[in-house]
């Protein structure tokens, strides 16, 4: 699990052991001085182990300040965000938002605009419930990227991986990861580009024992019985198919996705399903004519492929529009009556 982070003056000291409500402490401790960080040490078991004088992001002689010493400017709409300054003076260097105690937030700022964040969100036991990092491209030649994670009883349960495009290659992306008390993926969104998003861990001080999805996919039993996939691209549905992870499944819904009919048939294989969900954007008479043409074909062709499927497999199989079940509504005449 990542290190907390705590102001040096929230600690006890007794002799040369340093404690945190009466428990030695293990983590990192902030100790700046007239609105500035002065020094950062390493507390291991109560006991000073190591200091260095910055935080996560290294100095290089920057200037380290508090939070509350920068100014903030109106909101920039060309560059979607808000400028700092310092002095007068747009602001360079580093700066450090404190709470109840702890470190919540680290800044680099360049000419007044935060370039990288990284907020820690500690639970009130010591431990961080949430990491949120963000890396912005002022320049918009390239994205933005940011990562959030999400602990709950030491346990993971989100992860959220975001890039948004700004060199127009079609790459921006978003995955974000579910998990139940076991540590199987439960729900999971995935839109657009999986693979520039892929990376999922950021830091190597998080505590999880996989840094990319791949390594999540390596893992045996990664998704949990009951699933929910949204927005999945088909190729990604068919990897996941042919590699055999969702085959101890027995619930499984596809929401709002891109799988394709003809993929439906290949759920067959998976001989532990009892329940298949299919939920697609519902129709209604404000939307453009080619959505109308091109849903209800689609509706047309996922009521036939559920039909085989349940006729194969005996699985219970839906068809929805958001929330109202359509399966029987766009089955061809000739299945409708095999039905009854």
């Amino acid at each position: 699990m990542m290190k907390v982070r705590i102001e040096l003056n929230q600690l006890e000291k007794r002799s040369n052991y340093y404690f945190y409500n009466d428990t030695p402490f293990n983590g990192e401790a902030y100790d700046h001085r007239d609105n500035q960080l002065y020094q950062v040490y390493e507390i291991t078991d109560g006991i000073i182990t190591g200091s260095r004088d910055y935080g996560v992001f290294e100095a290089n002689g920057m200037i380290k300040v508090d939070y509350e010493l920068l100014h903030s400017g109106d909101f920039d709409y060309e560059m979607n965000d808000i400028r700092y300054s310092y002095q007068g003076k747009p602001f360079t260097g580093l700066c450090y938002q404190y709470s109840f105690g702890f470190v919540q937030v680290e800044h680099l700022c360049i000419d007044g605009w935060f370039v990288k964040t990284i907020g820690y969100y500690p639970d009130g036991t010591g431990r961080i419930k949430r990491y949120e990092e963000k890396q912005i491209d002022i320049t918009e030649t390239t994205g933005d990227r940011e990562w959030l994670l999400e602990w709950e009883n030491n346990v993971c349960k989100r992860i959220e991986s975001r890039y948004l495009d700004y060199a127009e290659t079609d790459h921006s992306g978003n995955i974000k990861l579910y998990f139940n008390d076991q540590k199987q993926i439960s729900r999971a969104i995935i839109e657009d580009d999986y693979v520039y998003v892929s990376l999922l861990v950021p830091r190597d001080d998080l505590g999880l024992d996989f840094k990319t999805f791949d390594d999540l996919l390596a893992k045996q039993d990664i998704f949990a019985d009951n699933l929910s996939l949204w927005s999945i691209d088909d190729s990604l549905f068919n990897q996941l198919l042919d590699r055999g992870l969702l085959n101890q499944i027995t619930q499984l819904e596809l929401f709002h996705t891109n799988v394709q009919p003809l993929t439906i048939t290949k759920i067959q294989k998976l001989h532990s399903l009892q329940q298949l969900k299919i939920s697609e954007w519902k129709i209604y008479e404000t939307d453009k004519p080619l959505f109308i043409k091109q849903q209800k074909q689609r509706f047309y062709e996922l009521a036939s492929a559920l039909f085989l499927l349940k006729e194969s497999c005996s699985i219970d199989v839906i068809l929805a529009d958001d929330d109202e079940n359509i399966f029987e509504k766009y089955l061809p005449d000739d299945l409708k009556q095999q039905l009854t």
